[in-house]
């Protein structure tokens, strides 16, 4: 479906054929079936980065999987927004090693723009909190990266806006 999506300054507005998926197994058949397309979270970014004339919305795969509360370890979807993840951490003694002038932007829109906070002299970005994450590579195929394993594509991923 067409739709006219921009960002959050709202400028530019562009006609974007724009999907979604809640399942691995939705967003496996689109990215093996489509080319040239960009994933988008919530849409807080400035200017024009998300915009496509075909995206892919992630704000329904947004489940939380798993939260150590001994370690502070969350797993979760990347389309959870920081705003979901601090009702769950918050109330269990944590909070967010890097937090951005907005909560209501998503876990995977902080990884592809490696977000930073006011204490990012101190703490460094988003990257450097994240133990490992999975990825879905074009093929379809889903591959574990960090900052040990596969340290390239992590790299490329955190900051890459992939």
């Amino acid at each position: 479906m067409k739709k006219a999506i921009a960002n959050w300054g709202n400028y530019p507005v562009m006609e974007s054929e724009v999907r979604t998926f809640s399942f691995i197994s939705e967003l496996k058949e689109y990215v093996q079936a489509t080319k040239d397309f960009i994933p988008r979270g919530n849409g807080r970014c400035y200017g024009d980065a998300s915009l496509a004339d075909k995206t892919i919305l992630t704000t329904k795969f947004d489940k939380m999987l798993s939260f150590d509360t001994a370690k502070g370890i969350l797993e979760c979807e990347s389309g959870c927004t920081l705003d979901q993840v601090l009702e769950v951490i918050v109330p269990k003694g944590w909070f967010l090693p890097v937090t951005p002038g907005t909560k209501f932007i998503t876990v995977g829109g902080a990884v592809a723009s490696d977000i930073h906070g006011k204490n990012h002299h101190v703490d460094g970005s988003f990257s450097s909190h994240i133990v490992d994450m999975d990825i879905m590579l074009a093929s379809g195929e889903i591959v574990t990266c960090s900052p040990t394993l596969r340290a390239d594509l992590f790299e490329a991923t955190c900051g890459g806006m992939d």
